[in-house]
């Protein structure tokens, strides 16, 4: 009896090492685990209306939702199979991808969207030399742009790693020189007075792309219908956000807490292009920026446009959009 629970327990071992660990939800049978990042509705808006509406579930779906504080831990959850599809910054997905994990892009969400707020001393971006910036964490798509600054300016900036939600309190208090958070976060900081914005993401890369609908990539080849299925439930969230646009904006004030000029005006600072296609030249450039960065290590990419190209699959949503005509 001990060798066989022995022997049980060394195979058990070896599905999780080999990488072969099932679904978290039982996804294939039309349950998922759907991650989405907190209070970060301004730029997933989509996750947030399939949540609301019920969307998922329209389309057969038993949906199991989970709130991360960044995309890197989205990308942790999602490598140790414990989520199935999710919402998150494109950064920590490459930089995911890049370590081997099959995770795949099905489609884009919003662009740029994210700011630099900073104590009102600090005037320039060269100020920022030596100065300790918060920021997400290492793989969040922020973090990223902290670094493209420091190679821009050609200075030295330290970077704390906090959550979202806590950098407001912590600039207030002195405790760092400023933060880099995604929309709403950076307008609400600078409507209480704790600072300014002093850079966009805009300014840093303009009309990159920022978050994105990702998915595990065996889903693609084990269960397409499935994949569809989520698609359809994402591109419903789209189109209820163009006709109950103010609706949307009420459902982002009570995820966020945020006030509602402040969720408009950070609306404002972040495009949603429909349909929403993966904007596939900002991601080469962003590639290019982790694999300089050493974010992503260069011999595990030796061919950025092949990269790209094989972790972009907008074959579903291009399918969808020509059915929908």
């Amino acid at each position: 009896m001990k060798k066989k629970w022995l022997v049980l327990m060394v195979m058990a071992g070896l599905i999780v090492v080999s990488g072969l660990q099932p679904a978290a939800y039982g996804a294939g049978k039309n349950k998922i685990h759907f991650g989405y990042l907190v209070a970060d509705q301004v730029h997933n808006f989509a996750s947030m209306i399939m949540k609301e509406k019920k969307f998922l579930e329209e389309e057969g779906i038993e949906v199991k939702w989970g709130e991360y504080l960044a995309g890197a831990y989205l990308m942790q959850h999602l490598a140790s199979g414990e989520v199935d599809f999710g919402t998150c910054g494109i950064v920590p997905a490459m930089i995911t991808r890049g370590q081997g994990i099959d995770v795949v892009v099905l489609a884009g969400g919003n662009t740029e969207g994210s700011a630099i707020v900073v104590k009102n001393e600090i005037k320039t971006p060269k100020d920022l030399d030596g100065k300790s910036i918060g920021t997400p964490g290492i793989g969040s798509i922020q973090d990223a742009m902290v670094d493209m600054v420091a190679r821009k300016y050609n200075i030295s900036i330290k970077k704390r790693q906090m959550s979202v939600a806590d950098m407001p309190i912590f600039l207030k208090k002195g405790e760092i020189d400023g933060f880099i958070a995604w929309a709403p976060h950076n307008e609400k900081a600078e409507q209480l007075g704790y600072g300014h914005i002093i850079l966009t993401s805009a300014d840093i890369l303009p009309g990159h792309q920022c978050c994105v609908l990702v998915a595990k990539g065996q889903l693609l080849k084990e269960e397409p219908e499935l994949v569809r299925k989520v698609i359809r439930a994402f591109m419903k969230a789209y189109q209820y956000e163009q006709k109950h646009h103010d609706e949307t904006i009420d459902l982002v004030v009570k995820y966020t807490n945020t006030p509602k000029d402040v969720v408009k005006k950070a609306w404002s600072h972040t495009p949603h292009p429909y349909p929403p296609y993966v904007n596939v030249e900002s991601a080469k450039m962003q590639a290019d920026g982790l694999i300089a960065g050493g974010k992503i290590q260069k011999d595990k990419v030796k061919d950025v446009d092949k990269f790209v190209a094989e972790m972009n699959h907008p074959e579903f949503l291009k399918e969808y959009m020509g059915k929908s005509k």
